[in-house]
């Protein structure tokens, strides 16, 4: 039966995520507020009445993050236990709950809502099964390592947002091991120093498949995209009302944001855990889509990479995510990565 859990029984680094987070100004700075988020969005839509098929949500924003607590009053949604019984083995899902609100920073709907999610984050140890249809609330013996889940899908995110989409994505989370003399493991999971942020993925459409015709006409030999990529992507368009793509940089390398945040911030110590959809060694996620999403702009994988950056007696959060979009266009399939990053900071 799920059980509310104690904080302690959480993973580290969902320990260190309850209480709230929002974009604040990095301490000496005058970046990383809502005024001047180091974030950044970038969302294709696809249109009918553009002559590429396709427009852009292009954008910085700023947000409001909630992982409740075990005194959270204003909602049910506290850590809680779930176990996956198989027998003799049980997968406890351990998890914590939490609740994103996303506005513009800047263009014609500043201050706007933009984006609503809500979710989980799960740890997925093993242990042995407790007898009984009504065991103790807390979960028994750990199994032995060889029984154990694998390290490659130990944590995972579930994601909803009122699109119709939902999304499971699975991962793991760095840690390094310490041997002492005779031969015991102190594993820790923060990180000396400061994180080095790769940059980030291109957001370029790629091209996919033809889509199948209906009317006789052949598929064309050589499939050509004629999205006008590298103007739309790359340069910032004369009319100061439109806001096509107003961070050329940041479209460039999606990642920039995050690497000047941490060069602002300087941390001491960090955490890094990554997620996705895509098949790992010991397990694959999955994304669902409602039939109007899977028709038009249906989602097909979700990776991200979170960081948590602690500065003497402050953290802050920061992350990068891709999202991985089917879009039909000129009757070809493409595939769009829509990317969004942002850090903000524990303010509570």
């Amino acid at each position: 039966m799920p059980t509310q859990a104690p904080i302690n029984i959480l993973q580290p680094f969902q320990q260190q995520l309850v209480g709230n987070w929002q974009n604040a100004d990095f301490e000496g700075e005058t970046v990383g507020g809502p005024e001047n988020p180091l974030s950044y969005n970038i969302m294709p839509l696809p249109e009918k009445a553009d002559p590429n098929g396709y427009i852009l949500k292009n954008f910085r924003y700023h947000e409001k993050l909630h992982f409740n607590d075990d005194n959270a009053s204003n909602t049910l949604a506290i850590a809680a236990q779930a176990p996956n019984r198989g027998g003799q083995i049980d997968q406890v899902a351990t998890a914590i709950f939490y609740e994103q609100q996303v506005q513009f920073a800047e263009g014609p709907a500043t201050g706007n809502v933009v984006h609503v999610e809500n979710g989980t984050w799960l740890w997925l140890p093993r242990y042995i099964q407790q007898p009984g249809p009504y065991p103790n609330p807390f979960p028994g013996a750990l199994v032995s390592a060889a029984l154990q889940q694998p390290a490659d899908i130990l944590i995972a995110k579930q994601i909803a947002v009122p699109h119709g989409n939902s999304i499971l994505a699975l991962g793991s989370i760095d840690k390094t091991h310490k041997f002492d003399g005779i031969g015991e493991s102190d594993d820790s999971y923060l990180l000396p120093g400061a994180p080095v942020i790769p940059d980030g993925g291109s957001p370029f459409p790629m091209l996919a498949l033809p889509v199948p015709v209906t009317d006789g006409t052949p598929p064309p030999a050589v499939l050509i995209s004629n999205l006008n990529a590298d103007e739309r992507y790359s340069t910032a368009r004369g009319n100061p009302n439109d806001f096509q793509n107003p961070n050329p940089d940041f479209t460039l390398n999606p990642n920039l944001p995050l690497q000047q945040a941490v060069h602002c911030i300087k941390p001491d110590h960090y955490m890094h855990w990554h997620v996705t959809t895509q098949q790992l060694s010991n397990g694959k996620g999955i994304v669902t889509n409602v039939p109007f999403e899977r028709r038009v702009s249906e989602v097909t994988d979700y990776i991200a990479d979170y960081w948590m950056l602690f500065k003497g007696t402050k953290k802050y959060l920061a992350y990068t995510q891709t999202i991985l979009m089917r879009l039909t266009i000129n009757k070809a399939h493409y595939i769009f990565p829509h990317l969004t990053c942002n850090t903000v900071t524990y303010c509570d």
